[in-house]
């Protein structure tokens, strides 16, 4: 027999080597990619007399376009030759990409940049509000920072669906609409430190408490929050939907370690708390879990039948796995128990649109948006569906009502970092283009620069729009990850070097 410790010392040894080789493996990965990537560079850059142009953008930049682009330039025959570098960065914000221009700038000496950037700037900052104690480990182990920003990206994802009508049960609905005074009245509470006030707090479950949960992070408020649950522990240590309520706190503050002993001690002390199973759903979810996932979300629906929440989600681990049918039906249901159900939603949807049911996405989408009216992607996910079924007026009345409201979110950053740039460029004498996303509309990034001269845009709305109501969406995009377009497929890419190439040759070559 294999005495215990015996067997912890091979577990551990297992890990530490899974690890050991997961860390192998990112590193030989990234290693590969930033080779390809520089080798395309480095032969682009050798070609001497060439007109060189730099790209800049995130993941619809990064081994696309650019090497497309070239090829593209060069068979026109202009009597130049063209040499493209790729600096897209996956994940990517435009302070990230600011910050490397200069050095772009002075290894590759290009005679024009051209950037399609910002879309990021409304995502987490990755690389940003790392802990001090954290800062090393983050910086030279691949395993922590791709498990970082995977959680990061996928808690951002999850906290904005939260925010735009996830309730997570019919009764968390109720507290938001036919019950409002309850909700205040319990924020307020929570404010309080006084014993009285903590002892007449009493956690209902996922919920009702979720929506107050939700309240105090757009409130900035967390703190106060933490103080009084803190405090109803403390004055109850059996008090099992505190624990429940502050873990799912600390998640939604990437505490996730915190997070995840709170909820088993809520699970300890009540073996039938569906909010700490949800909860631990949610957790697992982030940080990569999908198996433990599932089995927490089926426990959450086995306690509380009415949870949309833990149904919407459990949808989509299906539908990644490729169960279509199976995350059709669980994101129905979802839509069944709570028609402001964004996750349920948008998986509904692009399910519709890969089957050709155009009609029925756009029955769901208009539902969905006589609730969350002022959500921009929702919005321009109904633009571009409506450009797909060659309903152009239509189309443009959504996008209308949709690109404000996002480039008005985004303005801070991204309109500081395109006026950065310029001013950069314009010191060294380079050319600047600025390309607009795929089925948006080219204005508002005009608007960025419309006391300066010099700069050279382009606009793929009316391309991608055209394109996409001939051949349909799913030929030009993989995903709908922005709403109104996605990631590329070979056939978008194509036809956004192509728009890019045209662009460049009739505005700076006169061609």
């Amino acid at each position: 027999m294999i005495s215990i410790s015996r067997k912890m010392v091979i577990v551990l040894s297992g890990l530490i080597l899974s690890l050991a080789l997961l860390e192998v493996g990112l590193r030989l990965g990234g290693f590969i990619l930033s080779s390809m990537q520089g080798y395309e560079n480095f032969q682009s850059t050798k070609q001497k007399g060439a007109y060189r142009i730099l790209c800049l953008g995130e993941s619809t930049t990064e081994r696309k376009y650019p090497h497309l682009l070239e090829g593209v330039l060069n068979k026109r025959n202009i009597g130049m030759h063209f040499s493209v570098i790729d600096k897209g960065r996956s994940t990517a914000n435009t302070d990230f990409i600011l910050s490397r221009v200069e050095s772009y700038l002075a290894e590759y000496h290009p005679d024009m940049v051209v950037a399609m950037m910002g879309n990021n700037d409304k995502l987490v900052r990755y690389y940003q509000d790392i802990p001090e104690a954290e800062t090393w480990i983050f910086r030279h182990c691949r395993v922590y920072r791709f498990g970082r920003m995977l959680v990061m990206h996928i808690l951002k994802k999850i906290r904005r669906e939260e925010i735009y009508g996830l309730s997570g049960s019919d009764q968390g609905r109720k507290a938001k609409t036919e019950d409002a005074g309850t909700v205040s009245e319990k924020e307020d509470l929570l404010n309080q430190t006084s014993t009285e006030k903590i002892k007449k707090l009493d956690f209902r479950g996922h919920g009702e408490s979720h929506g107050t949960r939700s309240s105090y992070l757009s409130g900035d408020r967390i703190s106060e929050a933490e103080t009084s649950l803190k405090k109803a522990i403390e004055m109850n240590p059996e008090n099992d939907r505190a624990y429940a309520e502050l873990g799912g706190l600390y998640r939604l503050q990437d505490k996730f370690s915190q997070a995840e002993d709170l909820l088993k001690k809520a699970l300890e002390l009540n073996p039938k708390n569906n909010n700490a199973y949800a909860e631990l759903g949610w957790l697992y979810l982030a940080r990569g879990g999908p198996r433990q996932a599932e089995d927490f979300f089926k426990k959450t629906i086995e306690l509380d039948p009415k949870n949309d929440c833990a149904y919407a989600l459990l949808g989509r681990l299906y539908r990644e796995q490729g169960e279509f049918s199976k995350a059709e039906d669980l994101s129905k249901t979802a839509l069944e128990l709570n028609p402001r159900n964004i996750i349920a939603s948008f998986q509904l949807c692009w399910l519709y649109r890969k089957q050709g049911k155009l009609s029925q996405a756009e029955s769901l989408l208009k539902k969905v948006i006589e609730l969350n009216p002022k959500n921009e992607r929702l919005l321009a996910a109904l633009a571009s569906l409506y450009e797909e079924m060659g309903k152009p007026e239509l189309a443009k009345e959504y996008m209308e009502k949709a690109h404000p409201v996002e480039f008005e979110e985004n303005a801070a950053v991204t309109v500081k970092n395109y006026r950065k740039l310029k001013e950069i460029l314009d010191r060294k004498g380079i050319k600047l283009v600025c390309v607009q996303y795929p089925m948006r509309n080219v204005e508002p990034l005009k608007k960025i620069f419309e006391k300066d001269k010099g700069v050279i845009f382009v606009d793929n709305e009316r391309v991608f729009t055209e394109a996409v109501k001939q051949s349909g969406y799913k030929e030009y995009f993989k995903d709908m990850f922005a709403g109104d377009f996605g990631h590329c497929t070979r056939k978008g890419n194509e036809l956004l070097a192509q728009n890019i190439a045209d662009v460049i040759l009739r505005e700076i070559f006169h061609r």
